[in-house]
């Protein structure tokens, strides 16, 4: 019986999940659709708006307008690699004593990680993010390094950002 109300449950969540992602999607489209018209409007009148600008520069320069396009999924995909990792993280405190994200010349994936016992089955589970990650596409072309420090050395590490271990 607790299983089923378990099942109805898990449903139930991701019923209300979907039902907000719809909800916030078509709120921007919304939103977009009335810039669209705003800006048709007013290019009528010889006015430019903010979108009629960056169509136009995409039409003048189409490979710079790729390039930048480009640049704004790598910059997305690697939060979203980055917040899976926090997440890993946070699920793991019972043996993550501190964990940051380490400034490296290429702003990588790079995180540094005191366990409260180092030893190998620790190191073994937080490894285990990778059984997972590695069987992603995306593995290749955003990597992320995991780097164990004794804690000996933790002001040693070239903080980038401190990642906060505690739920909220």
């Amino acid at each position: 019986m607790e299983n089923i109300q378990d099942t109805k449950s898990s449903v139930d969540h991701k019923v209300g999940q979907l039902k907000a992602i719809l909800y916030l999607l078509q709120t921007n489209l919304e939103e977009f659709k009335e810039e669209v018209d705003r800006s048709y409007a007013l290019i009528n009148l010889g006015e430019k708006t903010d979108l009629s600008n960056e169509i136009e520069n995409t039409l003048e320069n189409p490979l710079n307008s790729i390039f930048k396009l480009s640049n704004n999924i790598d910059s997305q995909i690697k939060e979203i690699v980055d917040r899976m990792v926090k997440s890993f993280l946070k699920y793991n405190a019972s043996i993550v004593k501190e964990a940051y994200r380490t400034k490296t010349a290429l702003d990588d994936l790079h995180y540094s990680i005191v366990l409260k016992k180092d030893n190998i089955d620790n190191r073994n589970k937080i490894f285990d993010f990778f059984d997972n990650f590695d069987l992603l596409d995306i593995s290749s072309k955003y990597p992320v390094y995991f780097q164990f420090v004794p804690n000996e050395l933790i002001e040693k590490i070239q903080v980038s950002e401190s990642i906060e271990l505690q739920n909220d």
